[in-house]
């Protein structure tokens, strides 16, 4: 049979359509989204998909096959082996909603003036557009061919997981691209990567934003600690939904407070909302908006009732959650248009442009002098579990935010 382990997940579902059902019967309900394959199809090998779900291999080529055989009337192992597959896109940048789409479309047009046609194959997306976690499976890939030559992710994700870190990072696959320091404000912070291998091009600022007629007679949150006092108790909302919230913060209040303040947290927490619901709601007057509400910076800048609210850069630092790059050293020559592109001046102003401060010194990031920054920190990230570290922080969060005794 012509499906091998390796093959990605497009092609096979290119080229033997009738498989989506095996994979579907066996966990893969995602899988019908012809949108979502085409996305991240290309970027999903068979033997990851199936190690991620707990299947095994053999047996599930066995299953295609049976179900080839029964649709196509022949023998698929008797066929005679294709051509190789299709060469794998070298570049996958999941981008925060706000720089998804001038990104793309200024790498677009860029990228025509550099390339041939099919030279370079990529993909920018929303990462809040992924139905697939591509980051599950990221947990399990074990050849760095698995890997893009070229991928951009926001927030800590798996590629910031131990596993990744120890299977890839350390072997020294990665290299800063960044071919300068950043200024002399986000030198400070100790945003650039001492161990050259993650590229930060740019940061997604947590900041808080207080409703001036929920807040009643309580007094202003200073910093990230205040919000840990009782008398915030579900007077705050976070970025989150269900059982998950955002990595970012969990990590920062653990990284200053610990186990503790995590759980304080949880119990200040009234509420996980997406941070464009937060600013719609803020200054609004709606008896459901909450007293305060931890938001990105691009969204503080979307609030349309301004004279009802007030933004608070707190003292210890707005939280940086990082858009980070991975390039591989080996493809940094061969690709380097590419990459370049990314930490170049014309995607610093974009990023700076919508309020996510660039690394570049070249560029005005139109941020508060006297603002300061609460980083996790490059060491504090690779020497911990921090996959184990963020389950341990969720059911934390969860038990004291449901109202749990701990």
């Amino acid at each position: 049979m012509n499906i091998k382990q390796d093959m990605f997940i497009d092609r096979i579902l290119r080229e033997y359509p009738e498989a989506i059902q095996v994979f579907i019967s066996n966990g893969f309900e995602d899988f019908a989204d012809s949108d979502l394959i085409s996305r991240l199809g290309p970027f999903l090998k068979l033997k990851t998909a199936l190690k991620a779900r707990g299947i095994n291999i053999d047996l599930f080529l066995q299953l295609i096959e049976e179900k080839l055989s029964e649709t196509r009337g022949l023998n698929m192992s008797a066929v005679h082996d294709l051509k190789p597959g299709q060469k794998a896109p070298n570049l996958l940048a999941l981008l925060p909603c706000p720089l998804k789409i001038p990104l793309q479309e200024e790498f677009s047009s860029f990228i025509c003036s550099s390339y041939r046609q099919g030279e370079l194959e990529y993909l920018i997306e929303g990462n809040a557009n992924n139905q697939l976690s591509y980051y599950t499976y990221v947990e399990q890939f074990e050849d760095i061919d698995d890997v893009p030559d070229i991928v951009i992710s926001p927030g800590i994700n798996s590629f910031f997981y131990k596993g990744f870190v120890e299977k890839f990072i350390d072997k020294g696959y990665f290299a800063d691209a960044a071919e300068y320091m950043p200024g002399e404000m986000l030198k400070r912070a100790g945003v650039k990567d001492p161990g050259g291998n993650y590229t930060m091009i740019c940061m997604n600022l947590l900041v808080m934003v207080a409703d001036l007629d929920q807040m009643g007679d309580l007094p202003l949150p200073k910093s990230w600690g205040d919000l840990l006092h009782p008398q915030y108790e579900k007077k705050v909302v976070i970025r989150g939904q269900k059982e998950f919230f955002c990595e970012t913060t969990l990590l920062t209040i653990f990284k200053d407070y610990g186990l503790e303040g995590v759980e304080k947290l949880g119990r200040s927490v009234k509420a996980g909302w997406h941070p464009a619901q937060m600013a719609k709601m803020a200054g609004s007057g709606n008896v459901n908006a909450p007293a305060i509400s931890v938001m990105p910076y691009f969204f503080t800048k979307t609030i349309k009732n301004k004279g009802n609210v007030k933004v608070i850069w707190p003292w210890d630092g707005a939280i940086i959650s990082p858009v980070s790059m991975l390039v591989k050293a080996s493809k940094m020559e061969q690709l380097k248009n590419a990459w370049s592109f990314f930490t170049g001046t014309a995607a610093a102003k974009i990023c700076a442009g919508a309020f996510f401060p660039s690394l570049h010194p070249e560029v005005d990031n139109k941020i508060p002098e006297e603002a300061s920054f609460n980083w996790l920190g490059w060491e504090f990230i690779k020497s911990r579990d921090i996959g184990a570290i963020l389950n341990e922080l969720n059911q934390c969060f969860l038990k004291a935010y449901k109202g749990y005794i701990i």
